[in-house]
């Protein structure tokens, strides 16, 4: 099998307002050698099907990402997916001794706590990775079971699974203690400077900027109506504008 393998899933109509370019381009500038797979409408209509049932359920946007995994942990050993709504700013190390991985929600704009879960340690369904095959099954079953239960649908479950019912696998959370790997940054943004071609905020790194905000938010990824100074926009549009050529027919 091969190591890791980060995927996003999007619909046609979504793909360009969403920003779903710019996380390609900026997430290939850093990492040329990790696959990133995006599974797009001819997938998105095979998952995302209300006439066929699943564990007793249907499958939606707010709970479909269990499924695009369980596409590909047969053939990666930690398999990750990332919103379509984020832009790389850095190198990503997802190395190390864990069954899940996640990042923290914790931020300036707005928090959610759910049940026994407070603020501070609630996680983002936006970067979402596991090492175990299994894990996709759980959170997928219990978001059929109770997405509709909640607020905040795949994040509330998520949660819930990974503090509750998996409390004795090993989690990593990338940002817990320093640096940005998805919604903590959020607020923050007029704070963002660039230092020794880094991207960073109150002295940490900034990896990952994760726009989340809702569809209010879109078209998503316009840096310049973010808040972020001429200097970080310059340097968020150089990556996210990256890119190789690619050859479809003769030249």
């Amino acid at each position: 099998m091969k190591p890791v393998v980060f995927f996003t899933f999007v619909s046609d109509d979504y793909y360009e307002p969403i920003g779903t370019p710019k996380l390609i381009n900026s997430f290939k500038h850093f990492h040329p050698d990790i696959p990133l797979v995006i599974f797009r409408q001819a997938d998105v209509d095979k998952i995302i099907d209300p006439t066929k049932k699943f564990m007793g359920g249907a499958v939606n946007w707010l709970n479909a990402k269990p499924m695009f995994a369980k596409l590909l942990v047969d053939k990666y050993e930690l398999v990750i997916n990332i919103d379509a709504d984020s832009v790389i700013l850095g190198r990503l190390d997802v190395s190390g001794d864990f069954d899940v991985c996640s990042v923290i929600n914790f931020n300036d704009y707005e928090n959610r706590a759910v049940e026994n879960i407070t603020e501070e340690q609630f996680i983002h369904a936006g970067f979402i990775g596991s090492r175990r095959p299994e894990f996709w099954d759980i959170w997928m079953e219990r978001s059929l079971k109770d997405n509709w239960k909640y607020k905040c649908a795949e994040n509330d479950t998520l949660n819930l699974v990974v503090y509750n019912q998996l409390s004795d696998w090993k989690l990593k959370l990338f940002d817990k203690d320093k640096e940005y790997w998805g919604c903590k940054s959020l607020g923050r943004e007029p704070e963002f400077v660039i230092e020794q071609d880094k991207v960073m905020c109150r002295g940490e790194q900034v990896r990952v900027y994760h726009h989340a905000k809702g569809p209010a938010a879109m078209p998503k990824l316009v840096f310049e109506k973010m808040g972020f100074t001429k200097e970080v926009v310059e340097y968020m549009n150089r990556v996210s504008d990256y890119g190789t050529s690619v050859l479809y027919g003769e030249i």
